[in-house]
């Protein structure tokens, strides 16, 4: 296909310290958007423009296609425009508009937190005449290794709060016997028209999203009105020793769900995005989670199954026989479940490549946590969420 479409970027390099300094030619400091609006992550990306500052940079965030306002087909995303979809479309993406902006010797660094890693990685073993470092935050490049990510949110439950895990299987577990109007007024729902799975999924799912925005200090990124140690917020709500365990989970629950204290009631299927990515796919809302259902079909393929004895969550497979069968009826899609196979022997026999995972960070399952030369460097954080760094 030889069309084209708008691929929105965001340029910095407005510091007076670098401005000085460019004279030098300072590098570009290139950050790969991942599943998202970009202004999004741009916001949360201070230390880009700090090293920016000290290098005599230039921060360049980009937007990856289908998200955000880069939308080659604008809302069409039927099988014949969403075959464009793929990593590879992006990462030349990436270096084209890299090419743009790079006319002279210039060394390039790119970025990236957990998609948005993964892509730098992949940059920098894609293109090494092009890239000459990266910065891969929370990249999950190891796909057989996400299989434990609902384990390390117990193991994150249970350093943050002690008991945290236990109170929050019995709650499960009462939840299920319970009837449907007396589950509608324990988490407050709209509506007494959901399935139980809808329910299940739509709670473990608030507590995926406070392990990962697992932070010292308040933050909007992973939810509206999030405090500090949202997980922990979490695991101990108000007078949390004398609540019963449905009563505990529901309060668990909508410390995500209804951070800000303004939610007067909950809408499942507003708030939560069943998709072939079990770790979420957002809010039906979201428009990015359609693109990432797509990519979790086809590339970023995870086995995420629960247990309810390694982990915390009721039981619910999840493995290569369910996502087939998801992704066929969704989107006519075949996952390709090696394909990251070659990606991640590239990157390994690469080099300048610097890997972070925070060790609170459920997605750690999957990141490279040991060095693997003297400059493919893996730096692990203590105490530390999703993209921390």
């Amino acid at each position: 296909n030889v069309g084209t479409f708008r691929q929105r970027y965001l340029v910095e390099d407005d510091f007076e310290e670098a401005q000085r300094e460019r004279e030098r030619d300072g590098p570009l400091l290139f950050f790969c958007g991942n599943e998202g609006d970009v202004e999004a992550f741009a916001n949360f990306s201070g230390f880009l423009r700090e090293a920016a500052v000290a290098l005599g940079g230039q921060v360049v965030f980009a937007e990856h296609r289908f998200y955000g306002q880069s939308l080659p087909f604008g809302r069409d995303f039927s099988k014949q425009q969403t075959q464009y979809l793929t990593v590879e479309q992006a990462l030349e993406d990436y270096a084209q508009l890299i090419r743009s902006l790079v006319a002279d010797q210039r060394s390039v660094v790119v970025f990236g937190g957990s998609y948005g890693g993964m892509l730098s990685s992949w940059m920098r073993a894609r293109y090494p005449k092009l890239v000459f470092a990266a910065v891969a935050s929370s990249a999950p490049l190891r796909f057989e290794g996400v299989k434990g990510f609902f384990r390390l949110v117990t193991e994150a439950a249970s350093a943050n709060s002690c008991g945290c895990a236990e109170r929050v299987r019995r709650g499960f577990a009462v939840l299920r016997e319970m009837p449907r109007r007396t589950l509608q007024e324990a988490f407050g729902l709209c509506s007494d028209n959901f399935q139980l799975d809808e329910l299940i999924l739509w709670a473990r799912n608030a507590f995926v999203t406070v392990a990962m925005g697992n932070y010292p200090y308040a933050l909007d990124l992973f939810g509206q009105g999030l405090p500090g140690w949202p997980l922990k917020a979490a695991c101990e709500p108000r007078n949390f020793q004398q609540l019963a365990p449905l009563e505990f989970l529901a309060k668990a629950v909508g410390s995500y769900y209804n951070a800000t204290g303004t939610v007067a009631c909950h809408s499942i299927n507003g708030e939560y995005r069943d998709c072939a990515d079990q770790t979420g796919c957002g809010s039906s809302h979201s428009a990015w989670g359609r693109s990432w259902d797509v990519e979790a079909c086809r590339q970023i393929v995870y086995s995420t199954s629960t247990d309810n004895i390694s982990d915390m969550f009721p039981p619910r497979e999840w493995g290569p026989t369910q996502l087939s069968r998801y992704c066929q009826q969704t989107w006519s899609i075949k996952p390709q479940i090696t394909w990251y196979q070659s990606w991640l022997s590239a990157v390994e026999n690469s080099s300048r490549i610097i890997f972070t995972n925070g060790l609170w960070d459920p997605w750690r399952s999957g990141g490279v946590l040991k060095s693997l030369s003297s400059t493919l460097v893996s730096l692990k954080i203590p105490e530390a969420g999703h993209m921390y760094d």
